[in-house]
């Protein structure tokens, strides 16, 4: 990957123009063609890179690229509790708070829907992260709700671990549903609250077993 930043960063490798192709880029960069296209797999995650067929073209500059990377790296790094922590105050209290303001019906139906899928199926993190992601859709913001959604499976393995405790499910459920009521009536005050104190209750459990 330093390889192709490299090149992009002093300008063997153009934003908006084709790449050639992998034989070519990865003898030019000095790289085996699986390691290549590993890279471009992550780059066109980032969407840094556009497909079509066979050709593709960087669209993004290394500046871009490196902070990006940055980002996932510092969501993946789960020891940093407190930066976590603070993260998610900030963007899931707010897309609480424009879920009272945005949702739709059709939004409140899969807010609802998440809720029972862990009711149903206590043992299983997706239904925990189908709520969070449901209302960060509720709250018709795109940004909000790509980098809620981006954070959230940067972290599915350590959440995951929370499942493993049977009080913390307990916890969990009882809080979505009282998000998912205060986003119903359309409280914001009360939606705003009952998220940081959804937040607190992760925040105890990872304070309690520091071996998750």
């Amino acid at each position: 990957m330093q390889s192709l930043l490299k090149a992009i960063e002093e300008g063997h490798i153009q934003v908006g123009k084709e790449l050639p192709s992998e034989r070519d880029l990865a003898e030019d960069l000095g790289v085996g063609r699986g390691s290549l296209r590993e890279c471009l797999a992550v780059l066109d995650f980032l969407g840094a890179i556009e497909s079509k067929g066979n050709r593709k073209k960087v669209v993004r500059d290394a500046h871009y690229i490196r902070r990006a990377m940055t980002f996932i790296k510092i969501c993946s790094g789960v020891e940093d509790q407190e930066t976590l922590k603070e993260f998610r105050l900030v963007n899931e209290a707010h897309i609480a708070e424009l879920a009272c303001e945005q949702a739709t019906e059709e939004d409140l139906k899969a807010i609802y829907a998440a809720v029972k899928q862990l009711e149903e199926r206590p043992w299983d993190a997706s239904a925990d992260v189908a709520f969070h992601e449901a209302l960060a859709a509720a709250s018709h913001n795109e940004l909000l709700a790509a980098t809620l959604n981006l954070f959230i499976s940067m972290i599915a393995d350590f959440r995951s671990r929370f499942y493993k405790l049977p009080d913390y499910v307990a916890r969990a459920q009882e809080s979505h549903q009282a998000i998912y009521e205060a986003v119903r009536d359309k409280d914001i005050p009360r939606a705003r609250y009952e998220m940081e104190r959804h937040l607190r209750i992760a925040q105890e459990f990872v304070d309690q077993h520091p071996e998750l």
